[in-house]
């Protein structure tokens, strides 16, 4: 779901930001050897790895080098982060495997859910780590994972539109799901994320319903409403969102915030917008797979994660705010400043946290999303 690799590779002015907290983040550091494995790793009191090696499996973008840099310097163990590019391929692939082959994953909300009653993620109690003091109270007891057992937070988001404020006028501005699916022509083709939850949360929004009705006939009008929106997209990726609408390619689109921050950082004229008819917020949290192979060194990961500053280089980076207490007042001032990290008292009132659906729901999601892309 989430890629910020194109965005992060034009972000020279926040990578040296990020560069210059390194000296502050990189500490915490392991205090011990541990290799134990397993359940009795996972479950028992907290013990610092400081050595041995950890793999992570997570979003592009989501592990800056300079942070495993970092880390490595300060715990003694040797990082490997491989990338997804959806919720999906993450579960297949540990599904395929049994859990094998990664410590750490970094599955979206929903998808923590989903994990867990498929037995694919490892117990070990987020409140059992020293730093989970610094977690902000809004993350600690989610939906999909009530107390913290098998995740904790890692970056926060929304799901809103982007518009060229120097070509379409405020009264033209696409502010709603609604008005997004039925702009003029003359605003040009549209930007549309690849990903089925986001296109179907955006037409169910538009036509009057919510995320994970149970209602058929809600599913027929917003397919009816994609299918005549198909003529109006111009690119229907999740990769090179940012690129794509600073160069001017296209004037508008549909954006995850950290993408629509790095647009606007390169080209200001672009305006971040939470839709009124419902604004997705989405967490990406920090797993430790059932099958892994190195549980002390993946708590010992989280737990170091869990410091503000070591993760301020990673919103930095990425263009986030932090879940972490502390953490947003660490960021420059300019992000501050920016409504995709702060959103405002109204923006608030939007937002609408992502759910995890029943599986015959499900169904109607990938069919709808499906026809779309025929």
């Amino acid at each position: 779901m989430r890629d910020m690799g194109h965005g992060l590779r034009k972000a020279a002015s926040l990578a040296l930001a990020a560069s210059m907290v390194l000296a502050v983040g990189a500490c915490s550091g392991g205090v011990s050897d541990s290799t134990v494995s397993g359940s009795a790793a996972a479950t028992g009191a907290y013990k610092a790895a400081t050595g041995g090696e950890l793999h992570v499996y997570t979003w592009a973008g989501y592990m800056p080098k300079s942070v495993i840099k970092a880390y490595e310097k300060d715990t003694g163990t040797k990082l490997t982060v491989d990338t997804f590019d959806s919720n999906e391929a993450l579960e297949a692939k540990m599904k395929s495997t049994g859990g094998t082959g990664y410590d750490v994953l970094m599955p979206s909300d929903y998808m923590v859910k989903q994990m867990i009653s498929e037995g694919l993620l490892l117990k070990f109690d987020t409140s059992s780590l020293p730093n989970a003091k610094n977690i902000k109270s809004e993350f600690t007891s989610p939906y999909y994972d009530k107390k913290l057992q098998y995740s904790a937070p890692y970056l926060a988001g929304y799901t809103g539109i982007v518009y060229d404020s120097s070509s379409i006028s405020a009264a033209d501005a696409p502010t709603s799901w609604k008005k997004f699916f039925s702009m003029a022509s003359s605003a040009g083709k549209a930007q549309v994320l690849d990903d089925q939850i986001e296109i179907t949360n955006a037409a169910l929004r538009a036509t009057g319903s919510e995320q994970c009705s149970t209602n058929p006939e809600d599913y027929q009008k917003a397919s009816t409403l994609l299918t005549a929106f198909k003529n109006k997209v111009g690119v229907l990726s999740s990769e090179g969102v940012a690129d794509r609408l600073a160069s001017g390619e296209e004037k508008y689109g549909m954006a995850w915030s950290y993408d629509a921050y790095q647009a606007i950082v390169s080209k200001p004229s672009l305006k971040f917008v939470y839709p009124t008819d419902g604004t997705s917020k989405y967490v990406d949290n920090m797993a430790i797979s059932v099958g892994a192979k190195n549980v002390a060194q993946a708590k010992t990961f989280i737990n170091w994660m869990l410091n503000p500053k070591n993760q301020l280089p990673v919103n930095v980076s990425g263009g986030a705010g932090s879940v972490l207490k502390g953490g947003d007042d660490l960021l420059p001032a300019s992000m501050k400043k920016s409504n995709t990290i702060v959103p405002s008292s109204a923006e608030l009132k939007t937002l609408r946290m992502e759910q995890s659906c029943s599986n015959k729901i499900n169904d109607y999601y990938t069919q709808l999303f499906e026809d779309f892309r025929r």
